[in-house]
Formats: C-alpha cells, structure tokens, sequence
C-alpha cells in the first residue's frame, strides 16, 4: 500500500505539469458518474501540430487511446459538476496557488476542467489511482477527438499524455472491464425487474406497545353553570400488545418527471387513544396519547391508502391529483422543507409529533393540490381537498367537509427552514367535526359541545362524539434548524379560530359563535447518534386546548395538558430498523384532576 502510495505521489506531478488537475477529485462511488467531455478550445499561440503533421509516434498514442479509452456507448455524467469556462469561475484557486498555470493552461488549450455547483475545485482532496486514471482517461477521449478532428495539439503534451497513458494502462484497461461488468449487470437487473415502468417498495412493521397510568382521561366541557362530564373515567389497559401494519407502494413513472403512486395498507392496529369515530375502544380517554403509526383499517383488511399522481406541466410547478388518501405533508411539507427528515417528522412515535397538526385537516382527503418554486429560498403551494365521500354522487366533491390550504415557505439557508401555514376548513354536522385534528382534548376537537352518538347509527360498533357543523381558520407558523449537522431542532406554533355553523341549544351555542384554540410543540434530533443513520429525538410541548369562547353557555379551558416524548430510531442495517421509545400526557384532556398518562413502543420496521 505504502508504495502505491509513493508511487502515486510521484506521477501527480508529471499529470499536474502537462494537464493541470483533469477533474476534481471524486469519491470512489461517484466514478461511475464522472461528467462528459467538453469541445476544447484553443487559444494557445504556442507552438502546436495538426493531425497531419504527427509523426508515427503520436499516432501510436492516438491508437493507444483507441485501445484503452471508455467502451462504445458508455456515457456518464454527473449533476454535481458544472463545466468551467475561465479557471477565475473556481473560488478556491487564487492566482498565487502551484497549481494555477496548470488548471489555466488546461482549460484554454482544451477545456477540461470541471468545478462543483458552488464554483469551487477542491484540490486540496486525496486521489486514488483509480481516480486518477478516470481522469486520465477524459483527457485522453479529449485528445483522440482533436486528433481525428485535425485540430491542433501540443507536440509536449502528446509525449506526456504517452508516457501517462503506459503507467497507467493497466488502471485504464481495468476501468473498461468494470464497464463491460456494470453494463451486463444492468442488462440481467432490466430483464429481472418487477416491471419496466413500475417500482415496488415495502414496509411491514412489528409494535410492541402498550399504556400505563391510574386510569383512563375524564373527558370535560366548560360551561357557565360549570364543568360538565362528557366522557367519565374508566380502568386503564395495561396489557402489552404485539400489531402489526404493512405498506406496499407502487410507483409508475411514465414521462421520467412524474408518478403515479399507489399504496395498499393493512394492519391490526388499536390506537392508544380514546374511540376513533365509534370503531375502537376507549384505551386512554384522549386523542393526545395517539401514536403516529396507527391508521385505518384496523380489522386486518387490506385498503388502498394512497392513490397519488404527481407532475411537471413545467419547470419549477409541481402538481398532486389525490384520487385517495391526500397527504399534504408529504407534497407541500417534504418537497419544500429540508429539515422534514428531522425528527420529530420522521421518527416522532406520537400523531401529535409526526408533523404540524395543520396538516390533519387535509389528511386522507381527495383533492388537488400544486407547489411552485421561486428559487432555492421561496415556494408556494395551495390547494384543496374535498369530503372523505367525495366519491358519492350525493356529497361530491364540494358539497360535504372539505379543506383548503396555502403555504409559503422560506429557506434563507441550507440549513434553516420556515413556513407560514393556512388552512380553511369545514366539517358538517356529526363525528366527523375534528379543529384540533385529533390531537388535543375532545372539547378543542369540538368547541361547540360534544353529543354522543349511540352505537350502530352508521356502523359505528360504539358510541362516537359528534358536534354541530363547524367551520375554522388554521394558522401555523413552522421552523427547522440545522444547528450542526449532528443536530436539529423543529417545532411550530399554531392557532385555530372555530366558528359555529348552525345553533347548540344543547351548550347555549348560536349560530356565528367562536372559539380560539392553540398549541406548539418543540423538538430535537441528535442525527448519527451512537451511529450512521441513527437518530435520537425529544419533544415537548401543550396539544391544542381552548383558550377563548364566544358563546355565552361556554368558558375556555382553564388547566393545560404537557406532552413529552422521547425515542431512539437504530438501524440495524439498511433494511431493519428498530425505534423504542415513550410519551407522557401530564393533565391529559386539559384537566389537572387527570392523571398522567404513559404509553411506550418498540417498533421494528422492514424495508424491502
């Protein structure tokens, strides 16, 4: 090794002499993506030799190239890279620099140089033989088009070019070979593929889980003859439980620049939360203990849980057709905002963590949705979403609960993001009324009152809560921040503002009445922690409760509800990842009298 080593050190100057430094150095992973070579120039009033006035010597070298340059065929680029004009473009090669004649000398007699997007050349970076020898071998495919096209060259560059090409012909031969080797390997993956158009990728998730606390939340409404009980206290279930969940996506593309995404999902999940909807049981009494795994179906039925177009009518507008399962988070949220790789997007184990609660208004709508970028550092995106039975011809599209939303994001760095979120939703009278998103206590969920519907009114195999038609403007404000690159912070903060649709004789509601609630949430990630790939994550912050109430029968909350989470996600290798963790509600619903409650998780995941 050692003497490669010497070696190496004692041909870099001879190549740095005749030809400057060829590309900028790459890792061995991007020597399959080296960029293509560049009509040369040549502006140099040197001493030169035409093709028809080599001697026998130089054609020999024009047949030596012949023998070892890059297969028939064989085309590589890379996006990182960008062609260099004038050595002056690379920010970090001032004219003091040894090496500066030689980049110059390089890129007006035969355009080979390339530089990185930001301007820079990196020359201070080691070089393998390996390559080095690609970079040999560009600069060689450069010389043999000038010599077959009868352009001129330099007699001494030819002599070194020869002397370069014979040590490291073995290093350019083999660079053929790997070629040959890649190429047959594409063609036997082409012919075994799952499908020429289509990708499939999966995940099956195994949860060990399971709640603790003294007993399950009281669920409260304030009124003004005082606090009324909608949902009394039961025992808790402590038991440990074992689910499941598993995601099959398909993804088409037919143009290159856009894809069809289709989803199926199936699980045997139980939410650690009170009843969804009628459909679950009341395991803890609050929505703020959800995990952020859980979703219908529960029953071990298989379902079509996305079914997404995505494309470009032109550069810089991105467009999403929801047929089923709108996901807003991940079309505005994770195509505008760097930091949504951090935690606690990704390895939150709590619906309220997973992303900004705004983004809950939209989920699993249909709708259309489209996001434009300025530039690097401003985009936009809109769009709307029609009722969960858009498909009825009854309800349609329009004339059930919908949702519209808007956002502006802002990145003035790499590494800091920001977004302003709007969102206008509706929910008409029944279970289906959700300001909160199911992420704070049942009286912000429903801050016109709570009635119960009994069991079997629409399948329901419980009792669901249900409220008069409501209407809110929702309101977030969205940051990520990567301080260092082993760390990150996220958070939001948001406000909905509530309007009653229709009367509650009930709770002394009229029509027009308003109510504000709010929440925020801050969160951290240590990236690569205890490894590459790790993650570990803590939050902290007050789901959303009712802090003001326009109608006369009803007063705000008074107490405040605390969640704090904490998780470790390990990969065990690419493809197997496992995550424990726990989440406390302390006050849980709003409500001092609440004991706190535990939930705790360990989930392995499967990547295939």
């Amino acid at each position: 090794m050692k003497n490669l080593v010497v070696k190496t050190l004692k041909i870099l100057p001879l190549m740095l002499g005749g030809f400057g430094l060829i590309l900028p150095v790459v890792t061995a992973n991007e020597l399959s993506s080296l960029p293509p070579e560049v009509l040369p120039k040549n502006n140099s009033s040197e001493t030169t030799l035409s093709t028809s006035e080599v001697d026998p010597v130089s054609n020999e070298l024009l047949q030596q190239i012949q023998r070892v340059r890059q297969p028939k065929g064989f085309q590589v680029t890379n996006n990182e890279l960008s062609q260099v004009t004038d050595v002056n473009q690379l920010r970090d090669v001032e004219p003091t620099a040894w090496a500066y004649e030689a980049l110059k000398s390089l890129v007006e007699r035969y355009g080979c140089i390339v530089g990185y997007p930001d301007r820079t050349f990196r020359g201070n970076r080691a070089l393998s033989r390996w390559e080095f020898a690609a970079g040999l071998n560009a600069c060689m495919n450069t010389m043999e088009r000038l010599l077959q096209e009868n352009v001129s060259v330099l007699r001494e560059d030819l002599d070194k070019l020869k002397r370069l090409a014979q040590d490291f012909e073995a290093e350019l031969a083999a660079m053929g070979a790997r070629v040959d080797n890649l190429e047959s390997r594409v063609s036997y993956l082409e012919d075994h593929q799952f499908s020429t158009t289509t990708k499939l990728f999966g995940v099956a998730t195994m949860y060990v889980a399971g709640a603790a606390g003294n007993r399950t939340a009281t669920s409260n409404i304030i009124t003004d003859q005082g606090i009324k009980t909608l949902r009394p206290a039961a025992q808790i279930q402590r038991q440990a439980t074992l689910q499941y969940s598993t995601l099959l996506s398909l993804t088409t593309s037919f143009s290159g620049t856009d894809s069809l995404s289709v989803d199926l999902w199936t699980s045997n999940l139980t939410p650690f939360s009170s009843s969804i909807f009628g459909f679950t049981p009341n395991v803890t009494g609050s929505y703020m203990s959800r995990l952020s795994f859980d979703a219908p179906p529960y029953n071990n039925s298989l379902e079509i849980a996305d079914l997404i177009y995505k494309f470009r009518p032109f550069e810089n507008l991105s467009v999403f057709i929801d047929a089923v399962g709108g996901e807003v988070s991940g079309e505005l949220l994770t195509s505008t905002q760097p930091f949504s790789t951090f935690a606690p997007y990704t390895v939150s184990i709590s619906r309220f963590g997973r992303f900004d609660p705004i983004y809950y208004q939209t989920l699993a709508r249909p709708g259309i949705a489209a996001n434009y970028k300025f530039n690097d550092q401003l985009s936009f995106g809109a769009g709307f979403y029609g009722d969960f039975d858009s498909g009825n011809p009854q309800t349609g599209l329009f004339n059930g609960g919908n949702a519209a939303i808007a956002q502006l994001a802002y990145f003035p760095t790499d590494t800091l993001g920001m977004t302003l979120v709007y969102v206008r939703s509706y929910n008409p009278a029944g279970p289906g009324v959700a300001v909160s998103g199911q992420t704070g206590s049942l009286y912000a969920d429903q801050p016109f009152g709570t009635n119960f519907i009994p069991q079997g009114t629409f399948g329901n195999p419980g009792p669901a809560p249900a409220s008069i038609a409501t209407s809110a403007d929702h309101a977030t404000f969205g940051f990520g921040w990567r301080a260092l690159p082993e760390l990150a912070f996220t958070g939001d903060i948001g406000f909905a503002f509530a309007h009653a649709e229709q009367s509650n004789p009930a709770f002394n509601v009229n029509r027009g009445d308003s109510a504000t609630i709010f929440e925020w949430n801050f969160g951290l990630s240590l990236i690569d922690l205890f490894g590459q790939g790790n993650v570990g994550s803590l939050m902290v912050g007050n789901p959303y409760r009712v802090i003001s109430q326009g109608s006369s029968g009803l007063r705000p909350e008074g107490d405040t509800a605390w969640h704090i989470e904490a998780a470790y996600k390990y990969n065990l290798n690419n493809n197997i990842s496992v995550q424990p963790g726990f989440l406390v509600v302390i006050h849980p619903e709003n409500n001092n009298s609440n004991p706190p409650i535990w939930i705790w998780q360990l989930k392995t995941s499967y990547f295939f």
